[in-house]
């Protein structure tokens, strides 16, 4: 761009508009706790927190997806929790089978509430329906979780790591990336890609399938 302006200014012709800057591509980190730290931060969370994170913990679904869903998205037939396409980031529907603990945990929140058909499964502490964090920005959950890390001695581990968590133990549990897409709501199977280097021994295995 500086021989062309320089060229310009010789010619005395307008220079073009300088492009776009490129982006470097922001590589995400992966978190991921060990089963002692899993254990305790799930016993940390006061009783108001507990319930949505603990779909964050065994479903992968992202904070709004959980603080926004609906009795009507709980199959009890199916044992699934349906994600409506408004709901979701790729803006794709997608229906997950219930985790066996997430599953008694809505059980007793459902008859306690007396067997909703429809309305908000969680609400905030003043008893309200959570607002869309897209247009009020923040995670209502921050707080709480914050909270619950000091008490557990977790450091470095936001609220949406819960779902990085969730993926690292799903691929070492042997589920393949295309499942775990699917199940997690990614776009692409590239997103899903950097999960699959917790799992180091992978390629020693696969090599030695070769006979």
């Amino acid at each position: 761009m500086a021989a062309v302006r320089a060229g310009c200014a010789v010619r005395d012709v307008p220079a073009p508009p300088p492009p776009p800057p490129v982006r470097r591509r922001r590589e995400e980190r992966i978190a991921h706790l060990t089963d002692d730290e899993r254990r305790r931060l799930l016993a940390a969370y006061n009783p108001h927190a507990a319930c949505p994170v603990l779909l964050l913990a065994y479903q992968g679904m992202r904070t709004r997806e959980v603080l926004r869903l609906d009795w009507r998205d709980v199959i009890w037939r199916t044992e699934t929790i349906r994600v409506p396409a408004e709901r979701a980031k790729a803006r794709r529907a997608r229906a997950l089978p219930m985790h066996p603990r997430v599953r008694l945990m809505l059980w007793g929140l459902w008859h306690a509430a007396g067997k909703p058909g429809k309305g908000p499964v969680f609400l905030s502490s003043r008893g309200e329906p959570y607002h869309d964090t897209r247009e009020i920005g923040g995670n209502p959950l921050a707080k709480a979780h914050s909270t619950a890390c000091g008490a557990a001695g977790v450091k470095g581990f936001r609220v949406h790591d819960w779902r990085h968590d969730w993926a690292c133990r799903m691929v070492l549990a042997g589920v393949d990336l295309v499942t775990l897409m699917e199940l997690g709501g990614w776009a692409s199977l590239e997103m899903v890609r950097r999960y699959a280097s917790i799992r180091g021994d992978h390629r020693r295995e696969a090599i030695t399938r070769l006979a």
